[in-house]
């Protein structure tokens, strides 16, 4: 039983963590210059708006997911399909406002239905390619290690972040 409430309570406070995913974006957006979000380091990397479009698409994956593995019995799930880096997508031409907007809509859609799942909810489990059996409880703990993997990205490319050893626009 205690290895059960762990678990819940875990699930409980990476859903709290996404629900602030937003406001992480929205500061990166107030603290940074506009122009710089568009910007390739390397044709082989995304550019910060690329990385946050990604982050909008890859939120509609996951709550499609959520969805089904609630509605259905052991479903199967899709995997985020990956876009090439060195590709421009559609998203080079839009103003991160646009795909942060973008991104919070879902992004609150999916706190939403997680935050009224009950434990049971949250132990059912669907079929995904890769990883095979994921509950719902692992999906937000694989949509917080997203986040955070493309937040910090996003602030090391608009030159937010420093590393040691690196120069202030040397990145």
């Amino acid at each position: 039983m205690a290895h059960i409430v762990a678990d819940l309570l875990e699930a409980l406070l990476q859903i709290k963590a996404l629900a602030e995913t937003p406001a992480r974006v929205a500061r990166l957006l107030e603290s940074t210059d506009p122009r710089l979000w568009m910007v390739r380091r390397s044709p082989a990397e995304r550019a910060p708006v690329e990385i946050l479009a990604h982050l909008a698409d890859a939120e509609g994956v996951f709550l499609q997911s959520v969805r089904l593995v609630l509605d259905g019995e052991r479903p199967s799930i899709p995997a985020i399909r990956r876009e090439e880096p060195g590709t421009p997508g559609r998203s080079a031409k839009r103003a991160p406002a646009v795909e942060s907007d973008r991104f919070i809509s879902c992004r609150q859609e999916t706190v939403d239905l997680l935050s009224s799942c009950s434990a049971a909810q949250l132990e059912r489990v669907g079929v995904h390619p890769i990883r095979k059996l994921v509950s719902v409880a692992d999906l937000v703990a694989i949509m917080l290690a997203h986040d955070t993997d493309h937040l910090g990205q996003m602030a090391e490319r608009l030159g937010t972040v420093r590393f040691p050893g690196s120069s202030p626009g040397g990145r």
